[in-house]
Parts: structure tokens; sequence; C-alpha cells
């Protein structure tokens, strides 16, 4: 098993998988362009590396490409179940994977007027 750049054990049998996730980490830490790029590696290495599918996740996602990012957390979501609690919770502490964002609140039924009173 391999650890990643703070010596935390990684769910990946892949040397290759294991650099270009530390990679994909360290750009996305930094905001510096090729994340995705180096996650995908990462997968093209080893499919059913599951912080490299969450970690393009959140990269997708601040990207404002919610569709991908949303598949790609369904990924990573999909093979939690196998992960180390450390990984699985990783995964689960997505605050952004529900399908369906909070509705807002309904406006009031009574119109209300600028000093906060309702109008007759």
């Amino acid at each position: 098993m391999f650890s990643d750049r703070y010596d935390l054990p990684l769910s990946t049998a892949s040397a290759a998988a294991r650099d270009a996730y530390v990679r994909g980490q360290d750009l996305a830490l930094t905001l510096y362009p090729g994340a995705v790029e180096a996650f995908d590696r990462a997968l093209a290495a080893d499919p059913g590396f599951a912080l490299a599918h969450a970690g393009k996740a959140q990269v997708l996602m601040r990207e404002g490409k919610a569709v991908a990012a949303r598949a790609a957390l369904a990924e990573a979501k999909g093979l939690a179940a196998a992960l180390p609690a450390r990984e699985a919770g990783h995964i689960a502490s997505s605050t952004w994977s529900s399908p369906a964002a909070p509705k807002p609140p309904s406006p009031p039924s009574t119109p209300i007027c600028r000093t906060g009173r309702a109008r007759r």
C-alpha cells in the first residue's frame, strides 16, 4: 500500500496512480491548472481509486462543472464501502453532493412593506 505526501495510507496498489493523485492534490491545493488531468492519469492507472474520483469531483465543482463533478463523486461514493474509514469519511464529507439544492423560503402570503409591517 502506498502513502500520500503526508504519509497517510492510500487505497491503491499502483505507484503511477499514487504519483498522479499526489500531483493532482498539489495542483488542486495551489489552484494551478492541470489537477483534473492528473486525477484522470491516476484513474487510468487505477479506475477503482476512489480518492482520485473525489479529488477530481472537488476540482470540477470549483470550476463550476457541477454535472461532471457529481458524476465523479458518484463514482467515488460507489467505491467508498470498501475503503478504510479515513478515506470513506473524506468522500462522505462532500457537502455539495446532494442532487437537489434546498429550496428558498416561500414569500409571505401577506405582502410586507419596507417598514416590515403587513400591508392592508
